[in-house]
């Protein structure tokens, strides 16, 4: 929303503060990364941009890409002639270091080789005040920010350096890698976390401890190394890079698009830095070669992929200004391009098996279907064993390790490199399908497939016998010995991952018979991709749900409703706890939008135009509603108090603010298409918008009934479901609880009203909503004519005078008398409040049993 915001979390207000004041950030570095970072920055702050380059023509490829893009926004009705003004002017291309003194945050895009970097960090040094900038990013796949840090020779430098890894395409990939060194200071790390995390509006990887490459760049490295020794000819690049199509997309094509150079100067620096213990060393060291020959003849000749002069790389490209699919492939044993021949049925059967079972289960690139390949004895087997569990174990280590945690490396392989099943959840799968003793079996079996070769073998050492493994044995081993048999906890409704295991508390935290950890009992904590969960303050007591896929529109599908489960449990224990008494709910991204049901999730497996629509199974459809109305009824009867502060919400994202109680809407504003006139104006947007019966299908979530519920006649209902209904005019008619201009004050007023509702006593917060319900139950059977509406006021109020009576006793409302006392004795200094529940009934609810919204504690 282009400024950040603390929810209540002391420990990042500093930070806040200093992310809030940075009005100019300089690139160094105009190529790809440094052009999607520049679009990505004008689309999302109003910090003005300094591009550096030391080549003229880079710096005009640069400006070319933005106003291309600006364009394109003017063009699609995105924003207006004066915005696009606007946005040109916030940017300047200069080849002087002079402009980087204008800065706040310098941010250097330039290169992977350290000795590039050490002069611009030595001109940096000579140029700039340091007590002026927030902090220095460096864009790095291989180096340890301590490497780099070292590279200054100031220690005021050094501990404002971090380095901040984006992937491609940078404005449209939502992960980002923050990683602080030993060097950097604690303030430096929170100011990068916060700025990645709110006005990057990415999915943020927070690593406070070195690795080369972070977590997502030695695993995408790896992908491509471990196959690239074994290429022999075209078919190798398009039949052994065709296992990661199982999962994403076949790695040296998006080498071709990202360009070589991030590519072989990281397998460089990987071969002379990895330290001697890691998994993948070897795939970066053979013979004095951190790559293979054939790759250094693309190097040689220029020929890295689709920016290259020739369009040419592993593959050969259209020249067109968008890449397209490849028109060939490299056939490295005679140097030419050769037609791309389908991967083959007969050696390659599993792969086709793969995707049958995926296209009868209705699945896209299921775990299954990887599994089934695991297993299989043709060449695709045989590949997924040679090729997928090193890089398996290799995740294994880094939990091991404690580099990262399966949580963080489920993500960044699901968002920064887009698997469709993210690593962990893969080994998940093997272990529930296989057992673990099943996928050590697998593992013993590729290396007595692979004996005769001089490096596998050592890369899939489990026992720590050998390799650069060794007298380290793998966490593999530990599983079993732990019978831990899932890393991730998955949600109840869809069974997607909602939390991660904790090895260390496993081992540190359970009963010990004989010296030994004891077996089963996994410690699990919640870890959600779709959503961030601010744990609320002693003094605040509120608690903060965000909604964090803004690259989506915050869309409601399966993963995000077993999420948003996940979390409200979490959310009831503190109540019970009395810890926390409110939540507020938003959305990360610039207008806080909330999109509805995933449509994608309408069709039953993936989508394609050829096909047409595939209806879901009845089961499936009424499970799609069922769940999610499930789930906002327990939020909206639980007594816990909530408020939503939103911009624009479409279908089941409206629907679900209904369920809170509480809405604050931010005014929107674009380009509104006005059929009469058949044109499009600039003015006020909608943000209440149920367009579902446009599309042949029903509201899903509730709308009719819980807008009914709220007041609305059907005048109303239909207004907003044939047109919409603006922020101010789902005030007037009282949908909303406050107006705001400005995203910034509605979620400061937004917290601030979950802070007075939050001092609500529990006993008197689930009466009070108990009362609403059965005054709504009673006047639907009043209006349908089971009881008269005399006889509903009568026994309302009878029950109303009862449930009085029960305030004013403590033995049912233990929080009575600090309440009085409060209000009886103003002069005196009563004690606060203790709003733990306990054991204590709250009218109208029972706390769910332990767990009961989760299959996994949190």
């Amino acid at each position: 929303m282009k400024r950040a915001f603390s929810f209540g979390d002391k420990t990042i207000d500093a930070a806040v503060r200093r992310v809030n004041e940075v009005r100019c950030i300089a690139l160094i570095g105009a190529g790809t990364m440094g052009q999607g970072i520049a679009l990505d920055l004008l689309s999302k702050t109003d910090a003005r941009l300094i591009l550096l380059d030391v080549s003229d023509a880079a710096l005009e490829r640069a400006r070319e890409t933005l106003m291309r893009w600006r364009d394109g926004q003017v063009r699609d009705r995105r924003i207006r002639e004066e915005d696009a003004r606007v946005l040109e002017a916030r940017v300047s291309f200069t080849r002087d270091d002079v402009a980087l003194r204008d800065a706040d945050l310098i941010w250097e895009v330039a290169s992977e080789r350290s000795e590039i970097k050490a002069s611009i960090f030595q001109r940096i040094e000579r140029t700039i005040d340091v007590e002026r900038i927030a902090a220095v990013f460096s864009n790095t796949s291989s180096h340890t920010t301590s490497e780099l840090a070292e590279l200054f020779t100031s220690e005021a430098f050094r501990e404002k350096l971090l380095t901040v890894h984006g992937y491609y395409p940078f404005e449209r990939n939502r992960l980002i890698d923050v990683m602080k060194g030993k060097y950097a200071s604690n303030e430096t790390f929170a100011f990068g976390t916060v700025f990645a995390d709110q006005l990057l509006e990415k999915s943020v990887i927070a690593l406070p401890v070195d690795h080369h490459g972070y977590i997502t760049d030695p695993i995408f490295q790896a992908m491509a190394a471990i196959i690239s020794w074994d290429v022999r000819n075209d078919a190798d690049i398009v039949q052994l890079g065709g296992l990661w199509e199982l999962l994403t997309a076949n790695p040296f094509q998006v080498l071709d698009l990202t360009g070589h150079m991030p590519y072989t100067e990281s397998s460089r620096h990987f071969g002379q830095s990895l330290p001697a213990h890691d998994r993948l060393r070897g795939l970066y060291q053979r013979d004095g070669r951190s790559y293979p020959d054939w790759i250094a003849a693309l190097e040689k000749k220029g020929t890295t992929g689709f920016a290259s002069s020739a369009r040419t790389g592993f593959f050969a490209w259209g020249d067109g200004p968008s890449p397209g699919p490849p028109r060939a492939v490299l056939d490295p044993a005679c140097g030419e391009y050769v037609p791309i021949r389908e991967i083959s049925r007969r050696d390659f059967w599993s792969y086709y098996e793969a995707v049958e079972i995926d296209r009868r289960a209705g699945k896209v690139r299921s775990a299954d279907a990887l599994v089934h390949v695991a297993r299989a004895a043709d060449a695709g087997g045989r590949a997924f064993r040679r090729y997928a569990l090193p890089i398996c174990l290799y995740a294994l280590d880094l939990i091991d390790d404690g580099v990262a945690t399966p949580g963080q490396i489920n993500l960044s392989t699901r968002a920064g490199l887009r698997y469709k099943v993210g690593l962990i959840e893969l080994i998940d799968a093997l272990i529930a399908q296989l057992t673990v003793d099943g996928l050590i079996e697998l593992v013993r079996r590729a290396r007595d497939e692979n004996a005769d070769d001089p490096h596998i073998p050592d890369i899939l050492d489990i026992d720590g016998v050998a390799g650069p493994r060794q007298g380290r044995p793998s966490l593999l081993l530990k599983l079993k010995d732990l019978r831990i048999e899932r890393l991730l906890g998955y949600g109840r409704f869809y069974r997607t991952p909602v939390a991660e295991v904790d090895v260390a508390a496993t081992l540190g935290a359970t009963p010990r018979a004989e010296g030994r950890p004891a077996r089963g009992h996994p410690v699990y904590r919640g870890f959600y991709p779709e959503l961030k969960f601010v744990e609320p303050s002693t003094r605040d007591r509120v608690a903060a749900i965000v909604f964090n896929n803004p690259l989506r529109g915050n869309v409601f599908n399966r993963a995000l409703i077993d999420q948003l489960a996940h979390a409200w449990s979490r959310v009831l224990a503190l109540h019970r706890a009395g810890k926390c008494g409110a939540v507020l709910f938003t959305a990360a991204g610039s207008g806080m939008r909330m999109l509805g049901a995933d449509a994608r999730e309408f069709n039953r497996g993936w989508f394609e135009r050829r096909r047409g629509y595939v209806p879901l199974p009845a089961d499936e459809a009424a499970a799609s509603s069922r769940n999610a109305v499930q789930l906002f009824r327990m939020i909206q009867r639980s007594p816990v108090a909530t408020i939503g502060v939103f911009g624009e919400k479409w279908g089941g994202g409206a629907e679900f603010t209904y369920f809170l109680d509480q809405r604050f809407d931010v005014r929107a504003a674009g380009f509104v298409f006005d059929s009469l006139e058949r044109r499009s104006d600039w003015r006020g947007k909608n943000t209440y918008n149920q367009p579902e019966l446009d599309y042949a299908i029903l509201p899903g979530f509730g709308a009719a009934g819980e807008l009914k519920r709220l007041g609305l006649g059907d005048s109303a209902i239909f207004e907003l479901f044939d047109q919409g209904l603006t922020a101010d005019r789902a005030h007037q008619l009282g949908l909303s609880n406050g107006v705001f201009d400005d995203e910034l004050e509605a979620l400061r007023r937004g917290f601030e009203r979950a802070r007075t509702m939050a001092k609500d006593a529990p006993y008197s917060r689930a009466l009070f909503k108990k009362e609403l319900t059965r005054h709504t139950v009673g006047t639907a059977c009043a209006a349908c004519g089971s009881v008269s509406t005399d006889q509903a006021v009568a026994a309302a109020d009878a029950e109303l005078a009862s449930e009085t009576a029960e305030t004013f006793d403590p033995a049912k409302n233990p929080f009575i008398r600090s309440g009085l006392l409060t209000l009886l004795d103003r002069g005196g200094k009563p004690p606060p409040m203790d709003y733990a529940c306990g054991e204590t009934a709250l009218p109208g609810w029972q706390y769910p049993a332990e767990n009961g919204m989760a299959d996994s504690p949190s």
